[in-house]
């Protein structure tokens, strides 16, 4: 991206102050302030595009940097992410044979599965009026 932060600020305090000075003749001020800081974030946002679509897209970032005497540096150095897991295969063989032999000690891993109360229902044990009336009353509330 080419330049700074302070374009932004710059170019949108200058967009804030136009804006307010040009609306309050015809504005409240608090309308007017309100337009202002509208257009200072509006122009914030455009110049910060601008500065990247010129920093990025055009190429004019790399015109900007400065050769530097690194003739030591690799030249792919930050380009080639390398990792490589480590190879547990032998660790989980190991486990899988341990968890199927019953007389290896059992591995404590602090996992225990839950064990929820079981739900009972009641049993019918009202009579046919006794619900009439339950349901009557549930009606009036």
């Amino acid at each position: 991206m080419i330049g700074t932060i302070r374009w932004n600020v710059m170019l949108g305090l200058i967009s804030l102050v136009i804006t307010f000075l040009s609306s309050i003749s015809t504005n409240v001020w608090m309308t007017s302030l309100l337009r202002s800081v509208y257009s200072f974030f509006i122009v914030f946002f455009l110049v910060f595009l601008f500065r990247w679509i010129l920093g990025t897209i055009a190429g004019l970032n790399q015109l900007q940097t400065e050769p530097k005497n690194t003739a030591l540096e690799d030249e792919s150095k930050g380009t080639a992410f390398d990792v490589q897991t480590p190879d547990d295969e032998a660790s989980i063989h190991q486990m899988l044979k341990d968890s199927l032999d019953p007389k290896a000690p059992a591995m404590d891993s602090g996992f225990a599965p839950l064990n929820p109360p079981k739900l009972s229902s009641k049993t019918n044990s009202m009579e046919p009026g006794e619900m009439a009336q339950a349901v009557r009353r549930m009606t009036e509330e």
